[in-house]
């Protein structure tokens, strides 16, 4: 058992690309999930228009159902597109920094969502906690439900941002001129 000198490795105990299929996996779960609410709103928003026209009534559940799966959906699919780039971005000053410069720039921004999810995370959880008490007016569930989706969603986004840079695969922009940027 020799000790480490200064220039020595730790090594992690999961590999790279360990923590990548792992991320990975993540991503492609949140995918699936995503496809299966914006699923179940599109035959429910049919649901309720049918009941409406051929039937007279439409039923009160669908309409309040699509509310709550648009809050996962949106919460659930800003993690998604992350590290993928799907964020719309604007690169006016980026474009125009030194490489050096453009590296601290995008390390505040990362910086910035850290510190911008942990406190949505939070807050968003104190909030879903002080409405479990509360019922909806249709379905009749816990308010928990549709508020989780700001602590669950920022979580997310948190471990994307995260991931992304401890893996080294930070999440692209494209420049003007096609070039990938942090």
């Amino acid at each position: 058992m020799g000790s480490q000198g200064p220039g020595s490795q730790i090594k992690m105990p999961i590999s790279a690309s360990s923590r990548e299929r792992c991320i990975s996996a993540i991503e492609r779960s949140l995918d699936g999930l995503l496809a299966l609410g914006i699923l179940v709103m599109a035959v429910s928003m049919a649901w309720q228009v049918i009941g409406r026209y051929a039937f007279g009534r439409a039923p009160g559940w669908s309409e309040e159902l699509c509310r709550f799966l648009m809050l996962w959906v949106t919460m659930l699919g800003s993690a998604a597109v992350l590290r993928r780039g799907g964020h719309l971005t604007v690169t006016s000053l980026l474009d125009v920094l030194p490489a050096r410069a453009r590296v601290i720039m995008l390390a505040l921004r990362d910086a910035l969502m850290v510190g911008s999810c942990g406190l949505l995370a939070w807050q968003g959880w104190l909030f879903s906690e002080l409405n479990s008490a509360q019922d909806s007016a249709a379905m009749e569930i816990p308010m928990t439900w549709p508020y989780a989706a700001i602590p669950v969603g920022s979580g997310f986004i948190l471990l994307m941002v995260i991931a992304a840079r401890l893996l080294g695969t930070p999440f692209l922009m494209q420049t003007e001129d096609g070039e990938g940027v942090l």
